[in-house]
C-alpha cells in the first residue's frame, strides 16, 4: 500500500521495504559460492536444526540461547525473524512459540535478572518496524514471550540493527546496546519501573565510521565487542561511563586481494561482512578463559579468538553438510552457551543461522538455525575448553 501512496508512508519504512526486495533478488539470482576459506579451516557438522522460519527468503537472523540450570534438557532458542518478530524453539528444533511485533533484527537474553523481586529471563531486540528496542520476559515453562516494558523505548537511531545485552557485574545494572545500520550504536539502561515492568533510559552513544551489526558483551569483564562489517571487531568498555572512543581493533577483515587467497597465518582473520558475535564462557574457569566467536560471512566460516587480550587466534571452522542436515551458509547471527545442554551437548551448545537452508532432497527451504555441539568445535580446533 505504501507503493501506491508514498507520501502517506514512513520514508524509512519504504526504504527498508526496497532493501528487502533487493536482498530477495540477490538471494534468488546472484548467490554463488563463498569466497575461499583459509587453509587451516576445519569442518564441524550440526547435530540437529530448527524448523524453517515462517517466512521465505532473507528472514532468519540472530539466535539467543537459554538453558535451565536445574534441568539442562530444557533449552529455549530464541531466533529473530526479521520479517515479523521472533520464534522460539526447543532443543529438538521444534517451534514452540512465536511473537509478531514487527521486523525484529537481532536478539539477546540474560537470565536471573531480578524484576519486582522475581528472577526473570529477559529477552530483548531491535524492532525495525517501530524503530524501538523491544523487551520481553521468557516463560521457562513453555518458551512464551511477554512484553515487560512500561513504555516503548525509541531507538534514537536511523535504522536499529544489531543488538546485545550487558548485565554489569560491577553495578548489577542491565543495559541494552543497539547498533545503527547507518553507523554507530546507542546504549540504554533498563531499570525497574514497578509491577514487573522495565523502563529504558539512553545513557551513551558509540561511534563507528561505517556500518556495524553484531555485538556481544562480556558481563564479568565489563567489555563490549562490536563488529564493524567491513572493518573488523572492536573492543571497548561496556559501562556507560567508559570512554566510547577508548577502543581496540582486535580482529580485522581481509583486504580485497587477500580475501581471494587467504592464508592461515596472515594478520587478517575475517572475510567481510563481519556478522554475528558470541562468547563461549566456561562457567568454572574464571574471567580469563573462553572464546570470542565471529561469523565471517563472506567465506561462510566462523573465527575463534581468545576472550581476553591479546585475543589470540584459535582457529577457523565451517558448519559443513552432515548426515541428513545441510551446513550453514552465509551465516548472520551466532550464539553459544558453555553449560551442558542435554546429552547431545555435554560441553555446551553453538547455534548459527543458516542463510541457505536446504532439505534432505537438496531443495531450498526457508532459512533456519543449526545446532552444533561445542564438543565438536573443541575437538576440531584442539581447544582446551
Amino acid at each position: 500500500m505504501c507503493a501506491l501512496a508514498l507520501a502517506a508512508c514512513d520514508p524509512k519504512a519504504v526504504l527498508r521495504d526496497v532493501e528487502t526486495v533487493l536482498r530477495d533478488v540477490a538471494l534468488a539470482v546472484l548467490v554463488g559460492e563463498p569466497r575461499p576459506a583459509p587453509p587451516d579451516t576445519v569442518d564441524v557438522v550440526a547435530s540437529t536444526e530448527t524448523e524453517p522460519v515462517l517466512d521465505a527468503s532473507d528472514a532468519a537472523d540472530d539466535p539467543a540461547i537459554w538453558v535451565d540450570p536445574d534441568d539442562p534438557k530444557r533449552v529455549w532458542i530464541v531466533g529473530s525473524n526479521k520479517r515479523r518478530g521472533v520464534e522460539v524453539y526447543d532443543l529438538t528444533g521444534k517451534r514452540r512459540s512465536q511473537l509478531d511485533p514487527g521486523r525484529v533484527n537481532n536478539v539477546d537474553l540474560r537470565s536471573d535478572v531480578v524484576i519486582s523481586g522475581e528472577p526473570t529471563v529477559v529477552v530483548s531486540g531491535t524492532n525495525r518496524s517501530t524503530d524501538t528496542i523491544d523487551v520481553w520476559k521468557l516463560d521457562p515453562a513453555n518458551g512464551a514471550l511477554t512484553d515487560i516494558l512500561e513504555a516503548p523505548i525509541p531507538a534514537e537511531l536511523d535504522d536499529p540493527y544489531g543488538f546485545c545485552l550487558y548485565h554489569s557485574e560491577r553495578t548489577g545494572n542491565l543495559y541494552a546496546i543497539a547498533t545503527d545500520k547507518s553507523g554507530g550504536a546507542m546504549q540504554w539502561r533498563l531499570a525497574e519501573a514497578g509491577d514487573g515492568k522495565l523502563a529504558g533510559e539512553a545513557v551513551r552513544a558509540i561511534h563507528t565510521d561505517t556500518q556495524p551489526e553484531g555485538c556481544v558483551a562480556d558481563d564479568a569483564n565489563g567489555t563490549l565487542f562490536i563488529g564493524e562489517e567491513g572493518v573488523g571487531i572492536w573492543r571497548l568498555g561496556a559501562e556507560p561511563d567508559d570512554p566510547p572512543d577508548d577502543r581496540q581493533l582486535v580482529a580485522t577483515v581481509r583486504p580485497e586481494g587477500e580475501a581471494e587467497s587467504p592464508t592461515g597465518t596472515g594478520p587478517h582473520r575475517l572475510t567481510d561482512d563481519v556478522e554475528g558475535l558470541a562468547l563461549y564462557l566456561p562457567p568454572s574457569s574464571g574471567p580469563d578463559a573462553g572464546y570470542l566467536i565471529a561469523s565471517s560471512q563472506g567465506n561462510w566460516t566462523f573465527v575463534v579468538l581468545d576472550r581476553t587480550p591479546p585475543h589470540t587466534y584459535r582457529g577457523t571452522f565451517r558448519v559443513a553438510d552432515g548426515d541428513g542436515i545441510d551446513g550453514a551458509g552465509e551465516s548472520d547471527g551466532v550464539d553459544a552457551v558453555a553449560m551442558p545442554a542435554g546429552s547431545a551437548y555435554p560441553s555446551g551448545l553453538l547455534v548459527v543461522q543458516d542463510g541457505h537452508n536446504v532439505n534432505v532432497e537438496g531443495q531450498p527451504e526457508n532459512q533456519n538455525f543449526k545446532l552444533v555441539s561445542w564438543e565438536h568445535v573443541k575437538t576440531a580446533l584442539s581447544l582446551p575448553h
